[in-house]
């Protein structure tokens, strides 16, 4: 438990530091306004050039916001674009005492087109049991396929998953898992409103592993972002699991969402608590850093 209680300080600590990195760096972008282009007239280079075409009137993409154009936060993740890359970490406190902490690699790249990609996830584990020591080893990879589409006022995406059984050392159970979404989000002018079906569902079950059956859902809102601090939204959520392999047991957690864009960086921090005594989890924090590969 004193490893627990010194992950626990470490979490709050971090939570601290990345929310005020997070709030400093956005008030810094507020502040820092562009310098006006110099006119054409300033230079003598400029006044002997041969006159300017005229600049065609923008599409809507490229009059989108940066935040927008250049990485889509869909509720639990970020993903650009292009390819990029996202360093996520969680730490989640259960009701029964124990605990559980993932560092997950992910990786993206677009295949035909913008909108759909191949997204592959690399976990890691710690568990923290009631007793004894904390063990930690590979969690279950997943590999999937994503494919989204945008626009002013609508955006959707479909993915689906399999996550293989690679998890060493007893971290999780060595099942093979499919895994599909569809997420919405309805964009309007005082904020957005997105919501998140998910479904996971056990195919191969060995001898000794378990078996997962449930639906989970996840709506967020508003999406409010911060006229002060360009780049920088902050959303609530409401997130709920119906349990097909527990009878139907229903459970939920209640948490909110800072996310910012930064440039060639986008960061989110979320802090859920559970609800009642079926909840999803006692405690869980969030960290999510998404990073471009290529343009």
């Amino acid at each position: 438990m004193t490893r627990l209680r010194s992950s626990l300080q470490a979490v709050f600590i971090g939570i601290a530091a990345a929310v005020f990195f997070l709030g400093s760096a956005a008030v810094a972008l507020a502040q820092s306004e562009p310098s006006p282009a110099p006119s054409a007239s300033a230079s003598p280079e400029a006044s002997a050039a041969p006159p300017v075409e005229p600049v065609a009137t923008p599409t809507p993409a490229a009059t989108a916001t940066p935040a927008e154009t250049l990485f889509y936060d869909a509720p639990g993740d970020i993903f650009s674009k292009t390819s990029d890359g996202t360093l996520y970490y969680y730490f989640q406190g259960n009701q029964d005492g124990t605990a559980k902490v993932k560092q997950e690699l992910r990786l993206g790249t677009t295949l035909w087109n913008d909108n759909a990609q191949f997204r592959l996830r690399l976990p890691y584990i710690t568990r923290f049991p009631v007793e004894g020591n904390p063990y930690y080893g590979l969690g279950n990879i997943e590999a999937g396929y994503n494919y989204n589409v945008t626009s002013k006022t609508f955006d959707h995406a479909l993915e689906f998953r399999i996550a293989l059984p690679t998890a060493s050392n007893g971290v999780e159970s060595l099942d093979t898992q499919i895994k599909a979404f569809y997420t919405t989000k309805w964009k309007m002018g005082w904020g957005n409103v997105a919501y998140t079906n998910e479904y996971d569902q056990t195919i191969i079950q060995p001898k000794g592993a378990s078996y997962t059956s449930y639906y989970e859902g996840k709506l967020t809102l508003p999406d409010y972002a911060f006229k002060a601090t360009p780049g920088l939204k902050f959303s609530a959520f409401w997130n709920y699991r119906i349990l097909v392999d527990s009878g139907g047991k229903f459970k939920d957690a209640l948490g909110g969402s800072i996310f910012g864009n930064l440039g060639d960086l986008a960061l989110s921090i979320t802090d859920s608590w559970g609800l009642g005594n079926n909840a999803l989890w006692k405690y869980k924090f969030e960290a999510n850093a998404t990073f471009k590969l290529k343009t």
